[in-house]
């Protein structure tokens, strides 16, 4: 709840400093549970819940003037039994709360954090419409295949897409 009230206080922001008159600021998220598992007799199962969150400004022409995205990546551990054995009161944080503490650079061919990348994805994305953001050219696995990100961005846009569109589309009401 104090992600999604943060992003709405920058989308507030990002409104107005110094924007058009004909602006507006929308807020959109995709969430899932695909990568939740099965405990087994062997391999305590988790059920784990990515909530992408996008607070996105538009002029009136529908170019995004301000875009920050987040994520965040919920995951609570049980055994066979069903009994849970995450420790309920740790906090959460999100992924760009946790910096390089998320792990990512120590896997990354361009050794970039997460929020690095999404960084560099935000920026790319200002100036665009959101039809230019869907259409994104991407590779396999979903990462940007564009010039001005090859050696940026490697992680897969779809949910960040997905979240900004909607973001248009909460604007307008």
């Amino acid at each position: 709840m104090k992600k999604i009230l943060t992003l709405t206080l920058v989308a507030v922001l990002l409104a107005g400093c110094g924007a058009a008159a004909s602006t507006a600021t929308g807020l959109g998220h995709s969430v899932s549970i695909a990568k939740s598992k099965d405990a087994t007799a062997d391999v305590a199962g988790v059920a784990q819940v990515d909530t992408v969150m996008a607070a996105v400004t538009f002029d009136g022409a529908g170019k995004i003037l301000g875009v920050k995205i987040d994520s965040a990546q919920t995951k609570v551990n049980f055994d066979a039994t069903g009994k849970i054995t995450s420790d309920l009161a740790a906090p959460q944080k999100t992924k760009v709360e946790l910096g390089n503490d998320y792990g990512m650079k120590k896997n990354s061919n361009i050794g970039r954090e997460w929020f690095e990348q999404i960084a560099e994805l935000e920026k790319w994305m200002v100036g665009k419409t959101v039809d230019q953001v869907k259409t994104m050219k991407v590779k396999d696995g979903g990462a940007p295949d564009i010039a001005d990100l090859n050696s940026k961005v490697t992680i897969s846009v779809a949910d960040y897409q997905a979240a900004v569109a909607e973001a248009y589309e909460n604007s307008k009401k």
